[in-house]
């Protein structure tokens, strides 16, 4: 094994359960919660920020909050490539999420002691490029680590860490700040880390054999470096129709999420006269059911492939979307009444995030199945390394274009043809995809 030829021979203390299936993929999803809390711990704390130690005029408040969290989307873009080649060649990823942590500490600790919009930024900057090298190396990690039929359940666990970070985040920063100040909820993120670090040093990778993914040499020379290159650099998973229609689906699932971000408080607002109290209870409605559903979709996709789950789920999409904007629509008299129309609203949003569970890691299973499918038909076309960093890259990039499009397009659609029109069309796109996953997805899960 790799682990005891680099200490010589030694097995290294721990080795069975540092290099678990079940280890690494706690690490990783303690890793992803983590990376999630830092996005939104700053989200509550953002206005004192900018007003009290930035002393800037509280009327660019918003301006700048949109600007510092967009921020985020286009850093993924532009790095998740360039990260993705560079992991893929590196081999082990550990050093690379250690690496990740560290600009993580770096610029969490510049954006707590930050007292300049131009320190404030460059300290969001260095979170947002460790956060991209974490996303993708971490998931490429998975991957390497986690057998090809426990792919899914293991990405369900993961996506409830994620969960937990991204409504952990904003609770605790805002308790903690309204208790005990600034640096008091600051300290919420000092622990975290440290505890992530202790995780990723404890550790070892133990990845399948990956002789299959080098092509052979005759008369026992080593592999040309220029071919490993060329073969290396190449992008043949464009070419493949399950990573087409993963990429596709993650997209379309991404501009949904968005879509309920950007519109549902104002529109419970204007039609019900709801508060904050209740649009939050709405949005717990959204996201809770991925914590009990998230593991055994999983399993069920190990089982029976993305195909069919994700092909159902954006078919029941389409009624349900339709049923969300006919609430407050004055066509549609019988749910205009405030008492029924918030229940049809309450029970659509509910049910949206009870069948959206069917498509989670629908990107990040396909682009793994597809390396695997690519590299048994054309053994090391990917390099040494294989190819998971850099399919990954290509899928994280789809997510994060349909979180940045998402807000855009529903925000200019509720306001070019209302909110009914706006989730028709959207509703209509969830039709699309229905297709899309069914012919282009698999339903078999490739052997590794």
């Amino acid at each position: 094994m790799d682990t005891m030829r680099a200490s010589g021979g030694q097995e290294p203390w721990g080795l069975r359960w540092r290099s678990s299936t079940y280890f690494i993929v706690a690490t990783m999803a303690v890793a992803m919660l983590t990376d999630m809390y830092l996005y939104g711990f700053l989200v509550p704390i953002l206005p004192f920020v900018l007003e009290h130690r930035l002393g800037l005029d509280a009327s660019l408040t918003q301006r700048i909050s949109t600007a510092l969290l967009s921020q985020s989307a286009l850093v993924m873009v532009v790095a998740s490539p360039l990260i993705g080649s560079h992991a893929d060649r590196s081999g082990a990823k550990r050093g690379w999420l250690l690496f990740g942590l560290a600009g993580a500490l770096l610029g969490s600790l510049i954006v707590a002691l930050a007292t300049s919009l131009f320190v404030l930024f460059t300290g969001r900057l260095i979170q947002s490029v460790a956060s991209t090298g974490l996303w993708v190396v971490g998931f490429a990690t998975l991957a390497d680590n986690v057998p090809a039929d426990e792919l899914g359940k293991m990405y369900g666990f993961v996506t409830v860490a994620i969960g937990v970070g991204t409504s952990g985040g904003p609770l605790v920063a805002g308790v903690l700040f309204d208790v005990g100040g600034y640096w008091v909820a600051w300290s919420s993120v000092l622990f975290i880390i440290v505890f992530d670090v202790i995780l990723r040093c404890l550790m070892l990778e133990r990845p399948r054999n990956k002789g299959e993914t080098v092509r052979a040499e005759p008369d026992g020379l080593e592999p040309d470096p220029e071919t490993e290159a060329l073969l290396a650099s190449g992008n043949p998973e464009q070419q493949n129709g399950r990573f087409v229609g993963g990429v596709v689906s993650y997209f379309c699932y991404a501009v949904l999420t968005a879509s309920f971000d950007t519109t549902l408080p104002l529109h419970v607002r204007d039609a019900f006269h709801w508060g904050s109290l209740p649009a939050g209870l709405l949005f717990a409605a959204f996201q809770g059911p991925a914590v009990f559903f998230s593991v055994p979709v999983g399993w069920l996709k190990d089982r029976v492939g993305t195909r069919h789950p994700t092909t159902i789920g954006f078919a029941l999409l389409v009624p349900l979307m339709w049923l969300i904007g006919v609430p407050g629509d004055e066509r549609f008299p019988w749910a205009c009444q405030e008492k029924y129309g918030s229940i049809i609203y309450s029970a659509a949003v509910t049910g949206v995030g009870i069948v959206i569970c069917l498509l989670n890691g629908v990107g990040m299973m396909e682009a793994t199945q597809a390396v695997d499918e690519i590299q048994a038909e054309t053994p090391g076309i990917f390099g040494p390394n294989g190819g998971y960093s850099r399919a990954i890259s290509i899928s994280s990039i789809s997510w994060t274009l349909g979180m940045f499009v998402g807000p855009i397009f529903s925000g200019y659609g509720t306001e070019q043809f209302g909110y009914y029109g706006m989730n028709c069309v959207l509703a209509g796109m969830c039709g699309l995809c229905s297709f899309t996953a069914f012919r282009n997805l698999k339903s078999s899960v490739p052997q590794r």
